[in-house]
């Protein structure tokens, strides 16, 4: 049978396998540390990828594959190639020639198999559904460098999802009888940086990879993770130069960093995803689509982001469940026949109440549902993420102006992340997908093979007819039809509305160059630049160098 490879023309544009800008690597200078801010409440000697808040991707561990949704570039990383064959139902992958784990030990097939399959054995860890999804048959190492996905129906959007699994020795995690609660004390990697200087609860070094397949890279000799609470923390922190990269809002970022050294201190906000408030519409009055609707109309999107987002990012008034980040898919019909529910409406949203039945019921002036119990509500928030918190803050103030009672609820990261999983909240401020095509965000908000898997699944509105249009898209090849179903599913969001838009966020980027270069910028922008996403991560760190 002929087969194509995953980059053709007709289906997704050109991919590249290009690497991130870089200088004549005769005029780079070898040597050098990297200092970045990591907001938790400490490090502990725990090197499991998938039990580390993903800090390790990209770091420790390389992936696969990167896929650049800026420039639309696949960059080709422990994989060479990827093939679909014609009916789109296997997928042959190539690994680079002469691959080793960072204690000089062979990196094959039988490797990335075994990673994938671990997926199986401990579903905690299969973050995109690849089996969970039901459509991944079988996967085979044909050789020491050919790994065969065979797919149970075609599927053009499969190979998308394998870029966020991390590939771990087979040699090590064999013989390991629980990998959820596996530490990897002696840890054994295949990114850039894979050995362990020290670790420290407030501080943590890993350095350069000996064994690494880029010759001459990285660059730099280590990074240096530092532990802080909160974002108002870091502020001080990159003034004083004692960090380098920071990823987290700064209040005022103009005046209290850039200004302070123009020529070394830097700041880049690209688009980035979707900020909604997700709402658990399995739970009364939430179920209500007046309720949810009165809760968007009562919001004025552009005070919050004006006050307390500093005006960085941009108003999102589209209901269909995306927004600036992927304007080219936005659906202007469908935005404009919902409009109005993200209208600053304050009226309006009373009267869809009253109409919902959730009226003031004993004069205390908030209202009560039609049981008569209050209506009174938490909105989850991470502790520590203050822009997120004066968000939420301001959103509770609006709500007091129709009567409805909301409060603050900050938690740390853990409980944040089960909550939003188990559908374990009432109302949750959150993010969207980052993808180099929306039809993997409107996978993760609806496709029932991702409910309690992924933070934007919990909100209860689900449908095999949705599941199944969804599956359409990777099943063909048209432009035009994929259109056709994108548009579908930002109307099926906008008239179920199971989260509120609030507004698109931007790439939180500030850097120092007083000491390092070749940072990702306005003028060189060769990958969005988000520390938090190890394929973008891993492709900065290999481009970083000393000045």
């Amino acid at each position: 049978m002929q087969k194509r490879t995953f980059i053709a023309s007709i289906l997704f544009g050109t991919l590249l396998a290009g690497t991130a800008s870089a200088v004549n690597a005769e005029e780079i200078k070898q040597g050098g540390t990297l200092s970045v801010p990591i907001i938790n409440t400490g490090f502990v000697d725990n090197y499991n990828p998938y039990t580390t808040k993903d800090l390790l991707h990209g770091i420790m561990y390389e992936p696969l594959m990167v896929f650049n949704n800026m420039t639309q570039e696949t960059h080709w990383r422990l994989a060479e190639s990827a093939v679909y064959a014609d009916d789109l139902k296997s997928i042959t992958l190539t690994l680079r020639e002469g691959l080793t784990w960072s204690d000089g030990s062979p990196l094959t097939a039988e490797d990335v198999v075994f990673s994938m399959k671990l997926t199986q054995k401990a579903p905690a860890f299969d973050q995109k559904g690849i089996w969970s999804g039901g459509n991944l048959t079988s996967i085979t190492a044909k050789d020491k460098r050919t790994v065969v996905f065979t797919l149970a129906e075609a599927d053009s959007t499969f190979l998308w999802n394998l870029a966020a699994y991390h590939i771990v020795p087979k040699k090590v995690w064999s013989s390991v009888e629980d990998v959820t609660t596996f530490t990897n004390p002696n840890p054994i990697g295949s990114g850039p940086m894979t050995e362990v200087k020290y670790q420290k609860p407030q501080q943590m070094e890993l350095c350069r990879n000996p064994h690494y397949y880029l010759e001459g890279r990285p660059y730099l000799d280590c990074i240096t993770m530092r532990s802080y609470n909160d974002n108002s923390q870091i502020q001080p922190a990159l003034i004083k130069g004692e960090i380098d990269w920071g990823s987290n809002f700064i209040a005022d970022v103009e005046n209290t960093f850039a200004k302070r050294d123009p020529e070394n201190h830097h700041f880049w906000y690209p688009a980035n995803e979707a900020i909604h408030l997700y709402v658990n519409t399995k739970e009364a009055p939430f179920n209500d689509l007046k309720v949810r609707h009165a809760l968007s109309m009562a919001l004025d999107r552009e005070a919050i982001v004006d006050i307390a987002a500093y005006g960085y990012p941009t108003v999102n008034f589209n209901t269909g469940g995306i927004a600036e980040l992927y304007q080219p898919h936005i659906d202007k019909e469908v935005n404009a026949r919902f409009r109005n529910l993200t209208e600053y409406a304050p009226k309006k949203a009373k009267q869809l109440l009253d109409e919902a039945g959730v009226v003031d019921r004993d004069g205390d002036g908030w209202r009560d549902m039609k049981n008569g119990e209050p209506f009174e509500f938490d909105i989850e928030v991470v502790n520590g993420w203050t822009d997120w918190i004066q968000v939420v803050q301001m959103a509770t103030e609006f709500y007091a102006e129709i009567g409805v009672k909301a409060n603050v609820k900050t938690v740390d990261w853990s409980v944040y992340d089960s909550n939003l999983k188990e559908s374990n909240y009432k109302m949750s401020i959150n993010w969207s997908m980052v993808a180099i095509n929306p039809i993997l965000a409107f996978q993760e908000y609806f496709d029932t093979s991702r409910i309690g898997k992924t933070w934007h699944a919990g909100h209860g509105v689900n449908s095999p007819e949705i599941d199944a249009l969804i599956a359409r898209f990777g099943k063909t090849g048209d432009a035009k039809e994929q259109q056709s179903i994108l548009s579908r599913l930002q109307e099926y969001t906008a008239e179920n509305m199971p989260f509120i838009p609030l507004y698109s966020n931007p790439v939180w980027f500030q850097y120092n160059s007083s000491k390092i270069a070749g940072w990702p910028s306005e003028k060189d922008p060769y990958i969005q630049p988000v520390f938090y996403d190890g394929g973008k991560r891993v492709m900065i760190l290999n481009n970083l160098h000393l000045k």
